[in-house]
Protein backbone atom coordinates (compact mmCIF):
# COMPACT_ATOMS: atom_id res chain seq x y z
CA UNK A 1 0.00 0.00 0.00
CA UNK A 2 2.94 2.81 0.07
CA UNK A 3 2.33 3.40 -3.41
CA UNK A 4 -0.72 5.80 -2.32
CA UNK A 5 1.52 7.79 -0.41
CA UNK A 6 3.56 8.51 -4.26
CA UNK A 7 2.87 11.42 -5.53
CA UNK A 8 3.56 9.70 -9.02
CA UNK A 9 0.88 7.54 -8.48
CA UNK A 10 -1.64 10.09 -8.11
CA UNK A 11 -0.28 12.13 -10.68
CA UNK A 12 -0.47 8.66 -12.96
CA UNK A 13 -4.24 8.48 -11.85
CA UNK A 14 -4.86 12.03 -12.59
CA UNK A 15 -3.26 11.23 -16.08
CA UNK A 16 -5.82 8.74 -16.52
CA UNK A 17 -8.56 10.90 -16.18
CA UNK A 18 -7.37 13.10 -18.77
CA UNK A 19 -7.20 10.45 -21.05
CA UNK A 20 -10.66 9.37 -20.32
CA UNK A 21 -11.70 13.34 -20.46
CA UNK A 22 -9.65 13.36 -24.65
CA UNK A 23 -12.30 10.05 -25.03
CA UNK A 24 -15.15 11.49 -23.98
CA UNK A 25 -15.16 15.23 -26.18
CA UNK A 26 -13.54 13.05 -29.04
CA UNK A 27 -15.81 10.10 -29.30
CA UNK A 28 -19.80 10.82 -30.00
CA UNK A 29 -20.77 7.26 -27.62
CA UNK A 30 -18.38 7.98 -25.02
CA UNK A 31 -19.58 12.09 -24.54
CA UNK A 32 -23.33 11.08 -24.00
CA UNK A 33 -21.94 9.40 -21.01
CA UNK A 34 -22.28 11.80 -18.20
CA UNK A 35 -21.31 8.98 -15.56
CA UNK A 36 -18.37 8.37 -17.77
CA UNK A 37 -17.98 12.10 -17.60
CA UNK A 38 -17.77 12.06 -13.79
CA UNK A 39 -15.73 9.19 -13.13
CA UNK A 40 -13.39 10.97 -15.29
CA UNK A 41 -13.35 14.43 -13.93
CA UNK A 42 -12.87 12.79 -10.20
CA UNK A 43 -10.07 10.70 -11.57
CA UNK A 44 -8.37 14.23 -12.54
CA UNK A 45 -9.12 16.30 -9.62
CA UNK A 46 -8.74 13.62 -7.00
CA UNK A 47 -5.10 12.60 -8.51
CA UNK A 48 -3.86 16.16 -8.12
CA UNK A 49 -5.46 16.97 -4.80
CA UNK A 50 -3.96 13.58 -3.37
CA UNK A 51 -0.62 14.26 -4.62
CA UNK A 52 -0.34 17.71 -2.83
CA UNK A 53 -1.54 16.43 0.61
CA UNK A 54 0.77 16.01 3.52
CA UNK A 55 0.93 12.18 3.54
CA UNK A 56 2.64 12.06 0.07
CA UNK A 57 6.79 12.46 1.05
CA UNK A 58 8.05 14.93 -1.35
CA UNK A 59 10.34 18.28 -1.07
CA UNK A 60 8.36 20.80 0.07
CA UNK A 61 8.46 24.91 0.55
CA UNK A 62 8.50 27.19 3.21
CA UNK A 63 6.49 30.34 3.11
CA UNK A 64 6.63 31.16 6.80
CA UNK A 65 2.85 30.02 7.02
CA UNK A 66 1.61 32.30 3.79
CA UNK A 67 1.00 29.49 1.95
CA UNK A 68 -2.52 29.17 3.40
CA UNK A 69 -3.23 32.89 2.42
CA UNK A 70 -1.68 33.07 -0.80
CA UNK A 71 -2.65 29.05 -2.17
CA UNK A 72 -6.14 30.14 -0.63
CA UNK A 73 -6.81 33.20 -2.57
CA UNK A 74 -5.36 31.19 -5.64
CA UNK A 75 -7.89 28.25 -4.97
CA UNK A 76 -10.61 30.34 -4.32
CA UNK A 77 -10.33 32.28 -7.74
CA UNK A 78 -9.87 29.05 -9.84
CA UNK A 79 -13.02 27.67 -8.09
CA UNK A 80 -15.29 30.79 -8.96
CA UNK A 81 -14.57 29.33 -13.13
CA UNK A 82 -15.22 25.90 -12.00
CA UNK A 83 -18.78 25.90 -10.47
CA UNK A 84 -21.69 25.49 -12.73
CA UNK A 85 -24.29 27.61 -11.71
CA UNK A 86 -22.81 30.77 -11.26
CA UNK A 87 -23.33 33.61 -13.40
CA UNK A 88 -21.09 33.03 -16.99
CA UNK A 89 -21.41 29.47 -16.93
CA UNK A 90 -24.02 27.51 -18.94
CA UNK A 91 -22.87 24.45 -19.68
CA UNK A 92 -24.09 20.86 -19.77
CA UNK A 93 -21.41 19.14 -17.52
CA UNK A 94 -19.71 16.35 -17.70
CA UNK A 95 -20.48 15.79 -21.70
CA UNK A 96 -18.91 15.99 -24.84
CA UNK A 97 -20.62 18.48 -27.30
CA UNK A 98 -23.36 17.67 -29.11
CA UNK A 99 -25.79 18.97 -31.85
CA UNK A 100 -28.15 20.12 -28.78
CA UNK A 101 -25.81 22.39 -27.16
CA UNK A 102 -26.27 25.94 -27.37
CA UNK A 103 -23.14 28.34 -27.64
CA UNK A 104 -22.10 30.28 -24.61
CA UNK A 105 -20.53 33.36 -24.98
CA UNK A 106 -21.26 35.29 -22.32
CA UNK A 107 -19.66 36.02 -18.62
CA UNK A 108 -16.84 34.39 -18.34
CA UNK A 109 -17.25 32.62 -21.85
CA UNK A 110 -17.10 36.29 -23.29
CA UNK A 111 -13.71 36.37 -22.15
CA UNK A 112 -12.35 33.19 -22.61
CA UNK A 113 -13.50 29.80 -24.24
CA UNK A 114 -12.41 27.36 -21.51
CA UNK A 115 -13.43 29.62 -18.32
CA UNK A 116 -13.37 25.89 -16.45
CA UNK A 117 -10.00 24.71 -17.16
CA UNK A 118 -8.47 28.05 -16.69
CA UNK A 119 -10.53 27.56 -12.99
CA UNK A 120 -9.10 24.08 -13.10
CA UNK A 121 -5.34 25.22 -13.92
CA UNK A 122 -5.82 28.25 -10.72
CA UNK A 123 -7.34 26.00 -8.26
CA UNK A 124 -5.00 23.61 -8.30
CA UNK A 125 -2.07 26.13 -8.37
CA UNK A 126 -3.41 27.46 -4.98
CA UNK A 127 -3.71 23.81 -3.90
CA UNK A 128 -0.36 23.57 -4.65
CA UNK A 129 0.81 26.41 -2.70
CA UNK A 130 -1.19 25.52 0.27
CA UNK A 131 0.37 22.11 0.85
CA UNK A 132 3.85 23.74 0.03
CA UNK A 133 4.04 21.35 -2.57
CA UNK A 134 7.23 21.33 -5.04
CA UNK A 135 5.81 18.49 -7.05
CA UNK A 136 2.69 19.86 -7.23
CA UNK A 137 3.91 23.06 -8.81
CA UNK A 138 5.78 21.49 -11.21
CA UNK A 139 2.94 19.51 -12.52
CA UNK A 140 0.77 22.83 -13.02
CA UNK A 141 2.36 23.30 -16.31
CA UNK A 142 2.08 19.97 -18.05
CA UNK A 143 -1.87 20.11 -16.30
CA UNK A 144 -1.73 23.14 -18.52
CA UNK A 145 -0.39 21.67 -21.33
CA UNK A 146 -2.61 18.49 -20.89
CA UNK A 147 -5.73 20.46 -20.70
CA UNK A 148 -4.56 22.53 -23.84
CA UNK A 149 -4.63 19.13 -25.44
CA UNK A 150 -8.30 18.26 -24.32
CA UNK A 151 -9.80 21.48 -25.83
CA UNK A 152 -7.66 20.91 -29.06
CA UNK A 153 -9.55 17.38 -29.22
CA UNK A 154 -13.39 19.50 -27.92
CA UNK A 155 -12.52 22.26 -30.65
CA UNK A 156 -13.03 19.82 -33.71
CA UNK A 157 -15.98 18.09 -32.53
CA UNK A 158 -17.55 21.93 -31.56
CA UNK A 159 -16.67 22.65 -35.24
CA UNK A 160 -18.51 19.78 -36.17
CA UNK A 161 -21.42 20.34 -33.93
CA UNK A 162 -21.73 23.83 -34.12
CA UNK A 163 -20.49 24.73 -37.95
CA UNK A 164 -19.97 28.54 -38.37
CA UNK A 165 -21.14 29.21 -35.59
CA UNK A 166 -18.38 28.11 -33.14
CA UNK A 167 -16.03 29.39 -35.46
CA UNK A 168 -16.98 33.11 -35.09
CA UNK A 169 -16.67 32.52 -31.37
CA UNK A 170 -12.89 31.36 -32.14
CA UNK A 171 -12.17 34.88 -34.22
CA UNK A 172 -14.27 37.00 -31.41
CA UNK A 173 -13.04 35.03 -28.24
CA UNK A 174 -9.54 34.37 -29.00
CA UNK A 175 -8.62 32.71 -25.63
CA UNK A 176 -8.58 28.77 -25.15
CA UNK A 177 -7.33 29.12 -21.48
CA UNK A 178 -5.52 32.07 -20.81
CA UNK A 179 -7.90 35.45 -22.11
CA UNK A 180 -6.78 37.24 -25.18
CA UNK A 181 -4.01 34.50 -26.22
CA UNK A 182 -4.58 31.95 -28.59
CA UNK A 183 -2.94 29.35 -26.25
Amino acid sequence: MMFFKDPFFWALISMFGLVGAGAQVGSKKLGKSQLFGIIVVVLFDLGRVMLTLPFCPQPRFEIDGWNWVVGGIIFATGCVFCIPGIPGLYIKPFTGPDEKMNLKTTGFYGIVRNPIYLGEVIWFLGWAVMFRSIIGLALVPIWWIALLFIILIEETGLERELGQTYLEYKTKVRGRIIPGLPI
